[in-house]
């Protein structure tokens, strides 16, 4: 068992040992087949754990190990993750008794975690340690239902499979996010080493020897005939051109082309050259050349022949022209100087430190503001020396650092210096100095500018390291032979050992493949031409090392043609770098002094006009950088002329940091600042390089916070406020003149009292629990408001605020400060407020607000306790007179003698209220029954109704009272007094003088049938209303002759419902009716346009309620809604009614009928002969049809008396000039039976039920009256 852990951990080990053994390239981006494979080696070691926990006789044993599984998704990708699953999943093969359900759902379940956060990693930009951190928080709670269902594993291994889980994933995805990140800093290392190997620069040359017994110069060369000698030879040659010394020639030459200087600063070096004392010759001169530019030629020679007594007699050499590596040191002087300037004028510490011994070399100004030692004074001494130590890390952890990474970029550290801690970032960096191992190092804020200065130290660590001088080889070449001679400076160029075979295939052997194909281009067309080529490519030297040459060839031409190829070969490699590193470092100089947040600039000191300046100085100033070069602060009316000459008087005392001064801006506002100088030598011209530090808000700031101290101090006086300072540590207290004057403390000394005794009256628990909650809560200040003053003295309190500003060591606090104010009168003024707030101003009782806080009081008590509270709304009957009659006085005296006799008929536990007028509020807690609470009624109305006297007259007046009792009506205050309320007025309803219960069970029908009509109203608007179709028939002809439209609610949740399940709704709202109407009839006439275009021009008939033809414009809303469809005829649109509707009014109906007619709408009586009307009034309307009920339909087969109504209606429809329509025909018999009588026309189910639009439409194109109805033979369809 204990083997177990082992393995696993030597597994994981693996895994991450195969992870360091890749490539870094795969580690950094992994190919397919490589995260394919990363994820089988998870799958396999997932196998080889679980094998070795059912080998160890491991309980409960999970089938795969998930944080593998999910890690191999997480860090390669679903393809690894499904390989690592697909592998662990299909090795259980090799397991006796695998459980299968299990595998799968640990397996997906880890694959899609792992998924999952790879998939946020990649698209949410989720850092990779977050992605890893998730996964091993969420894997546990993915795992979570699975294990829930394994009972018998005891909870310890529950969580230590959990805390398996993420460990795992912990330590794999840890281990690969190290190698990675380590990976890809070692391939950034090494494409920045790659940049660093270029050179691009060559100089020519020339050979010479001088020959002092014969007194010539002999020189060859092509370099020679840009300098006045234009006779000098090619470097090939073999015979060299002379120059007598001393001649005419020689005289002019050296006069008109050698630089004077040099010619006296040489003159005493060569004097010792040709006596013997010097070993060689190497010297730098200048020379003009032939356009009158000074070049700078380097010698380097030695002697050749002596004399016996040792001097020279002949010297040999060769001259190189190094005016481009004079120029380049220049420029890194210029550099160095520029450097220079900004390490000294760097806002942060910073200098060298000798690693030999860790003393100081060197420090900025700013390391010596920061220690508060002088530069001299450091120089020379360790930091132990000076008190200077690292606290967090510790000087151990910091070498470790620097030892693991070779240097230390920002690290966070704390240093203390004079007892003082320092907080900041340090970087280090080794260099060597002379010869010596040192470190550059720079303690600085955690800001912006970290990485620019840390680009400023590598560009110094390039700009020291400048190359060496370009050395040139000789070499030569022909057709067919390749290389034929080589110097020995080829042979080092090349890197090969002098005498090495040579190259028979140059270009293929050394040139780097890209300049290949050039260069064997340009050689070809040389020869051809017979010109002179060069160029500068790069070659590949023997050991792999590339090197950037600079080439010169010119073809060997005898007898008229090439026979070959000779030059010279120079390694410009290291001038090219420092070329780059120069521009680099110029490029980066002038982006830092561009970004820097700080205005910054140069100015020449001799008339402070300014060179330049960087963004942040114009944004300060108001000036642009354009104007501003050129002028002066005083010309653009930044520094007044006594402004400056103060400014220059300090730097003479040596104030360049820090100077305090005021400037004006562009905008004419003053700003103050701290002006900084540091001289600086720019383009050779001496310069002050300047810094400015804006301080304004400080200094505004400082004004004002003298201001405030002011005004502190006025408003402490102003307002009587007592200072006092309470020592916490032995509790005694002082404080000044008012402080005590408040706590009746005159008479005693000033000297401090303790607590309790400046607090005598005041509660010790009540000042100790409000100290102990200051504690707990610091940013709230301690609040205590204390009744102070002699016993028997006025009541007089006095408020105290304060906060500790002193602590121990041990965290226990040591001293408060605070301040005292009398609220004596705010107290007074609070108590009066409070009642005003809480108690009706006229009775006295409460009002609404302390109403509402007892009730809900009272129904929390009810529901404790379990008994009842009863709720009563009461309002006087009769009161209105007594006010109209008598006047307000009299009213509002009746209105206090009412609230004294409830209050006295009430228990001590009751409570009455006033709400206003005449309305007043009963609570009667602590009920055990409904009849007790109706006794309490009784008693009321008793007490009230009793007579009153007001002045000479004598009244009375009664009580209506509502009420409810809680919790059986289970619903909240306001709830409680509405329904009292509502109970009240069905009091007043039922005459008055008595009391009612609230009735809840009739509350929940209204508020259900509400509920409903706003769903009918919601079904209108959202279009789950429709019109379905029943057809009228023509039962003898077999023809359609129109159709009854019938509502129908498609409702989601409950199907399709009748009329009958929501028209009811309507009865009583007559909003919701006037909706319903304008629906059907709309609905209605889109209908009939629908069956227009189908080709049935057949009439629809709706319903209309007696509501509607009551309506005195029901006409004219008719007419106006058929004007919307003009396309509609009239005549195809009939209406249906009762007539009860039309009885209601018929001197109204009449009129609004015979306009209906005259619009041309049919018209029809619904369910005739049930109802009572009488036939005179029947004969004053004008109506089309009759429709005969189904009630008498339904029964005239077997009940004489219905087949009696049928006839009769009939034959009433005759006389009244109406064709009678059967409702509810259900048979065919009764078909027949209706055509006996002559009813021919007829709807029921029998014919049809009611249908859809488009089942109607279709129906009626194909319907057939039965056999039984003809006449005669089968009819075809008339429609």
């Amino acid at each position: 068992m204990s083997s177990i852990p082992v393995v696993t951990s030597m597994l994981y080990l693996l895994l991450i040992a195969f992870m360091a053994s890749l490539p870094q390239a795969a580690l950094v981006q992994p190919r397919s087949i490589t995260r394919l494979a990363l994820g089988a080696l998870c799958g396999a070691a997932s196998l080889a754990i679980i094998a070795s926990e059912v080998h160890g006789g491991l309980a409960n044993v999970a089938p795969v190990r998930p944080s593998l599984l999910a890690s191999a998704a997480l860090l390669w990708g679903p393809r690894a993750g499904f390989a690592a699953a697909a592998t662990a999943i299909g090795g259980l093969w090799l397991t006796p008794h695998p459980d299968w359900s299990a595998a799968l759902y640990y397996g997906s379940s880890s694959v899609a975690a792992g998924m999952l956060w790879w998939g946020l990693q990649r698209h949410a930009r989720l850092p990779e340690w977050g992605a890893a951190a998730g996964l091993a928080l969420s894997l546990p709670l993915v795992l979570l239902p699975w294990l829930s269902q394994t009972p018998d594993a005891p909870a310890a291994q529950q969580y230590e499979a959990h805390a398996r889980h993420v460990l795992g994933v912990v330590v794999l995805c840890g281990g690969s996010a190290l190698l990675r990140t380590r990976a890809y800093t070692l391939l950034t290392l090494r494409r920045r080493e790659g940049d660093l190997r270029r050179a691009l620069r060559a100089t020519g040359g020339g050979r010479w020897e001088w020959d002092l017994r014969e007194g010539r110069l002999l020189y060859a060369g092509r370099l020679y005939r840009q300098l006045g000698l234009r006779d000098s030879p090619d470097d090939s040659a073999t015979t060299l051109a002379s120059l007598p010394l001393g001649s005419r020639a020689w005289r002019r030459w050296i006069r008109e082309r050698h630089h004077p200087e040099d010619l006296l600063r040489l003159r005493p070096y060569l004097r010792r050259a040709l006596a013997g004392r010097e070993p060689s010759v190497q010297v730098e001169f200048r020379i003009r050349d032939d356009l009158g530019r000074w070049r700078w030629l380097m010698t380097r020679g030695h002697a050749t022949q002596r004399d016996a007594t040792g001097r020279v007699l002949r010297l040999a050499g060769m001259d190189l022209d190094v005016t481009e590596q004079r120029e380049m040191r220049e420029a890194l002087r210029d550099s160095e100087v520029r450097y220079s300037s900004f390490y000294q004028a760097l806002p942060d510490a910073a200098g060298i430190i000798r690693v030999r011994d860790g003393r100081y070399l060197d420090v900025n100004p700013a390391f010596e503001r920061m220690l508060g030692t002088a530069g001299a004074q450091v120089v020379g001494r360790t930091s132990l020396e000076l008190g200077l130590r690292a606290v967090d890390p510790g000087r151990e952890r910091l070498l470790g650092v620097l030892h693991e990474q070779g240097a230390v970029r920002g690290l966070p550290v704390t240093v203390a210096s004079r007892g003082e801690a320092i907080a900041g970032l340090l970087s280090l960096q080794p260099i060597e100095l002379r010869g010596e191992p040192c470190m550059v190092f720079v303690f600085h804020d955690v800001t912006q500018e970290r990485r620019m200065r840390d680009e400023l130290l590598a560009t110094n660590s390039l700009l020291r390291q400048a190359g060496w001088m370009a050395r040139l080889g000789v070499w030569e070449s022909k057709p067919g032979a390749g290389i034929v001679y080589w110097s020995d400076v080829c042979y080092d160029i090349h890197g090969l050992a002098p005498g090495a075979p040579l190259p028979a295939e140059y270009l293929e052997t050394f040139v780097a493949p890209e300049w290949r194909e050039p260069a064997r281009e340009q050689l070809s067309r040389s020869l051809r031409e017979r010109k002179p080529w060069h160029a500068e490519l790069q070659i590949i030297r023997a050991d792999g090392v590339r090197l950037w040459v600079r080439v010169r060839t010119e073809p060997v031409v005898e007898g008229g043609r090439a026979v070959g190829a000779r030059g010279i070969l120079q390694n410009i490699d290291e001038m090219r770098r420092a070329s780059e590193r120069l521009r680099a470092s110029e490029q980066r100089l002038a982006q830092m002094f561009q970004l820097l947040p700080s205005p910054l600039g140069f100015s020449r000191r001799a008339d402070g006009v300014y060179v330049d300046v960087n963004p942040a100085w114009e944004r300060v100033t108001g000036h642009s950088r354009e104007k501003s070069i050129g002028q002066s602060s005083i010309s653009l009316g930044i520094l007044a002329p006594e402004a400056r000459a103060g400014l220059m008087q300090a730097v003479e005392r040596g104030e360049t940091v820090g100077y305090e001064m005021d400037i004006t801006t562009a905008s004419g506002e003053r700003r103050t600042v701290l002006h900084s100088l540091s001289p600086a030598d720019l383009h050779d011209e001496e310069c002050w390089l300047f810094a400015l530090l804006d301080i304004t808000e400080r200094k505004r700031a400082e004004q004002q916070v003298r201001e405030r101290e002011e005004l502190l101090s006025l408003t402490i006086a102003a307002a009587s406020l007592g200072l006092w300072d309470w020592d916490i540590v032995t509790g005694s207290i002082s404080g000044d003149a008012r402080w005590r004057a408040m706590l009746g403390l005159e008479s005693q000394a000033q000297h401090p009292a303790p607590w309790p005794q400046a607090w005598a009256q005041a509660d010790p628990r009540v000042i100790g629990a409000e100290l102990e909650r200051h504690l707990r809560e610091p940013a709230q200040p301690f609040d205590v408001t204390v009744q102070t003053g002699a016993p028997g003295a006025a009541e007089r309190w006095v408020r105290s605020m304060g906060k500790i500003v002193a602590w121990a060591g041990d965290g226990q606090p040591r001293r408060m400060l605070g301040m005292s104010i009398d609220v004596t009168s705010q107290r007074a003024q609070a108590r009066q407020l409070e009642r005003m707030a809480h108690y009706d101003a006229l009775t006295g009782l409460p009002n609404r607000v302390l109403l509402e806080q007892r009730m809900r009081q009272a129904m929390e008590r009810a529901r404790g306790c379990g008994d009842k509270l009863g709720v009563a709304y009461l309002d006087l009957d009769g009161f209105k007179p007594v006010n109209d009659r008598l006047g307000h006085a009299a009213g509002d005296r009746l209105l206090v003698q009412v609230a004294g006799r409830l209050q006295s008929a009430l228990r001590p536990g009751d409570c009455v209220a006033r709400l206003g007028g005449d309305e007043f509020v009963i609570l009667l807690p602590g009920l055990a029954s409904g009849g007790e609470c109706e006794a309490r009624m009784n008693a009321l109305m008793q007490s009230v109704s009793a007579p009153y006297q007001l002045d000479s007259e004598r009244m009375v007046v009664t009580a209506s009272i509502g009420y409810t009792l809680f919790p059986d009506n289970s619903a909240d205050a306001d709830t409680l007094l509405r329904h009292a309320d509502q109970a009240m007025y069905a009091a007043k309803q039922a005459g008055r003088n008595r009391h009612q219960q609230f009735d809840a069970a009739h509350e929940r029908a209204q508020q259900a049938l509400l509920e409903a009509r706003q769903r009918l109203r919601q079904a209108l608007e959202a279009g789950e209303l429709a019109l379905h179709l029943q057809p009228k028939v023509d039962m003898r002809r077999g023809a359609v002759v129109g159709a009854e439209a019938l509502a129908r609610w498609r409702h989601p949740e409950r199907g399709v419902l009748a009329p009958a399940h929501f028209l009811p709704l309507l009865d009583g709202d007559t909003l919701l009716q006037a909706l319903f109407g304008e629906w059907v009839v709309d609905s209605a006439l889109h209908l009939v346009t629908r069956l227009m275009q189908e080709g049935l021009a057949l009439p629809i008939s709706i319903n209309i309620t007696p509501e509607h033809l009551q309506r005195s414009d029901f006409a004219d809303w008719m007419a106006s809604r058929l004007a919307l469809h003009p396309q509609v005829p009239a005549q195809l649109l009939h209406l249906e009614l009762t007539e009860s509707a039309a009885l209601y009014d018929i001197e109204h109906a009449a009129r609004e009928l015979g306009a209906l007619r005259a619009l041309g709408l049919g018209l029809a009586f619904d369910d005739f002969g049930t109802g009572y009307s009488s036939l005179s009034y029947l004969r004053r309307l004008p109506m089309d049809y009759l429709k005969l009920d189904r009630s008498f339909v339904a029964g005239m087969l077997h009940d004489t008396g219905d087949r009696a109504i049928v006839h009769g209606v009939i034959g009433l429809g005759r006389s009244f000039g109406c064709e009678t329509i059967a409702e509810g025909v259900e048979t065919l018999e009764q078909g027949r039976a209706l055509l006996d009588m002559g009813c021919t026309l007829a709807q029921g189910h029998c014919i049809a039920r009611p249908l859809p639009p488009d089942d109607f439409i279709a129906w009626a194109r194909t319907w057939r009256a039965p056999a039984a109805w003809c006449e005669s033979g089968e009819l075809q369809p008339v429609i």
